[in-house]
Order: C-alpha cells, then sequence, then structure tokens
C-alpha cells in the first residue's frame, strides 16, 4: 500500500521517464477518469435544469464521448510510441554487439596466436630489444619478456570480458525478440559446476574467499541447454564473489527437489540486498545500492538471462536475502527424462 501513493504522482512519473505529457499513459489516464467524473456531476446538474430536454443529456453523452476518443487514441499513441523505442532499443544492442563480437574475436585469436608462438623464456620481440638498448643485456631481456608476458595476460582476461559482456548483450537482445532457441539435452550440473568453481579459483583466492560444494553421488542429469545453465551459472557464482566480502565463504548446494527437479543453489555472506530494492533483482540493468557503494563491477544483466533461461527451460529461479546478511539464490531444472 506504501508504493500505491508515489505512484499516485503522474507527473512525476512522466518526467522521469522523460515523456511529453500528452504522450504519458498515467498522465492521460488520470485526465480521462477527471473528464468522466466532470462529465456524471456536469450531467446531474444540467438535468436538474433542463430535465424536460432530452437533447441535452445527449450532447453531453455525445461530448463526453469524443473527449474520451480523443484521449483513447493519445494513450495509443503514447504506448505505440513506447512500443517502437523498445524496439530500436533492442535493434541497437543486437546490431552495436554482432559489430563488436567479430573484431573482439579476432584480437582474442591474435593474442592467443602470440602467446602460444612465444615459449616460456624466449625474447618478447621489440620489448626484448628496448631492453636491451637500455644496457640491461640479460637481464633487459628477461624483464621485458616477463612485462610482454604479463601484457599479453591482462589483454587477454579484458578480451574475455569484453566479448562476455557482447555475448550477454546478444542474449537479451534474442530474449526480447523472442528469437531465443534452446536446446534440451542431458545436462550435469555437478560436473559443470565443478567445471565453474575451477574457473573461478583463481579470483576467489585473490579475493580471499572460499567457495565449497555439496553435492551427492551419482545425480541425475537435468533437462537444459549446456551453454545457457554454463553462463547462469558462472553469473552467479560470479555474482556472489563479487559481492562477498575478503574471508568470507561461499556454499554451493545440488539436490533433488521432489521427484521431478534438481534444485542449485548459492549461499554467500556478503553486503546482500537491502528490501526496498528486492523487487528489482531481476530486471535489466539492476545493480542493488549495497554493491553500487563497493564500486563493484558488473552489467546489471545477469541476473536478468538467468531468469529468462530458467523460465524458458520450464524451471523456477529465486531468492533469499537481508541487507548486510549475505543472498541465496537459488534454480530448479527438470530432470530429463
Amino acid at each position: 500500500m506504501p508504493a500505491f501513493f508515489p505512484r499516485l504522482n503522474v507527473i512525476a512519473e512522466c518526467r522521469a521517464a522523460n515523456i511529453d505529457f500528452w504522450s504519458c499513459p498515467p498522465f492521460l489516464f488520470v485526465v480521462m477518469g477527471l473528464v468522466n467524473i466532470a462529465a456524471m456531476v456536469g450531467s446531474y446538474l444540467l438535468s436538474a435544469r433542463f430535465v424536460d430536454e432530452p437533447e441535452v443529456a445527449a450532447l453531453i453523452v455525445i461530448a463526453v464521448s469524443v473527449i474520451i476518443f480523443i484521449i483513447g487514441n493519445f494513450i495509443i499513441h503514447g504506448f505505440n510510441q513506447i512500443a517502437e523505442a523498445n524496439r530500436i532499443k533492442s535493434e541497437f544492442i543486437a546490431i552495436v554487439s554482432h559489430q563488436l563480437r567479430s573484431p573482439l574475436a579476432i584480437f582474442k585469436w591474435t593474442i592467443d596466436a602470440i602467446t602460444r608462438a612465444r615459449p616460456a623464456g624466449s625474447p618478447a620481440g621489440d620489448l626484448a630489444e628496448a631492453g636491451a638498448s637500455g644496457g640491461g643485456g640479460a637481464v633487459g631481456d628477461a624483464a621485458a619478456d616477463t612485462a610482454g608476458t604479463d601484457h599479453l595476460a591482462i589483454l587477454r582476461e579484458n578480451t574475455e570480458k569484453m566479448i562476455q559482456l557482447v555475448n550477454m548483450l546478444l542474449e537479451v537482445s534474442r530474449i526480447e525478440a523472442g528469437r531465443l532457441i534452446l536446446r534440451h539435452d542431458p545436462v550435469r550440473l555437478d560436473i559443470l559446476t565443478e567445471e565453474q568453481v575451477q574457473s573461478f579459483a583463481a579470483y576467489a583466492r585473490a579475493s580471499n574467499i572460499a567457495i565449497d560444494i555439496a553435492a551427492p553421488a551419482s545425480l541425475p542429469p537435468v533437462r537444459g541447454d549446456q551453454e545457457r545453465i554454463k553462463m547462469i551459472v558462472s553469473n552467479l557464482i560470479d555474482n556472489a564473489i563479487r559481492y562477498s566480502m575478503a574471508g568470507g565463504r561461499i556454499a554451493i548446494s545440488i539436490a533433488p527437489h521432489g521427484q521431478k527437479f534438481l534444485e542449485w543453489k548459492i549461499s554467500d555472506s556478503g553486503v546482500g540486498i537491502p528490501d526496498g530494492e528486492q523487487r528489482f533483482v531481476f530486471q535489466k540493468f539492476f545493480r542493488a545500492t549495497s554493491g553500487v557503494e563497493r564500486q563493484a563491477a558488473g552489467s546489471g544483466l545477469g541476473l536478468y538471462i538467468a531468469r529468462s533461461l530458467i523460465t524458458a527451460l520450464d524451471g523456477d529461479i529465486g531468492f533469499i536475502s537481508h541487507d548486510h546478511k549475505g543472498t541465496t539464490f537459488w534454480f530448479r531444472l527438470p530432470l530429463y527424462r
């Protein structure tokens, strides 16, 4: 109920959305309601004076109908503008993502090729020559080689982050356009989780965070899309590490849920999500204020994608969180039959 009254301030809503009043549906609905009320009051007052003249009542009804028809057209036009803006935004995301993906893939392939072509301990090309010309000799070569390897590692890491962001933007555009194509294969959730935890091992160690996995032996496979489920698990682990405090622990558990589902759950002891923001968690670009205050990086797309994919795979997803007391995210997927 407390959230209802702020929504009555339709002028503030229209300004926040940067929409003209005569294209803003909330404002037009209020105008329509006021017109109806004024019409009823006017009809009553006029009928009291002109009770023997039915033409007056008919004219009032016609006038009110015309006004409502005009306002209705404004409302439809406003909805069309919003829908068109959303369509253009989705197309823009898709186009930009596709345009970025190819050069990033080439960039990453080039870095990998350079890294593979340079055996350990070999001089680092121009960097080594620069070190040698400075009079450092073999020491300069070694220093330059180390620096070159470090620079390539940094380039590779950041290129992979950009590719991941582009892939997430593409996934969002597919979800919004209804062009999501999913596989329904058997997926071993326990093996997939262990692989993803291993890929985050260095990141977790650097953040001084321990990750524990609890899963019974011989878990049955779930039905789903291996790559999409990997993206979901990766996003949830990344969020748990990102929003946890140094020295914390993350617990992952996988267990049957009833006779038809497998439940995957991750719990952290991080900053949590404030109660007033929890309804926005699965919206696009949402980031909790507690995370923003910690300057935690992130696009705000991971949970939106996770919910969309889990729902499309006939599963369910949810969370429990308390501000500054940690968060538990879970999802359930149907067993493969």
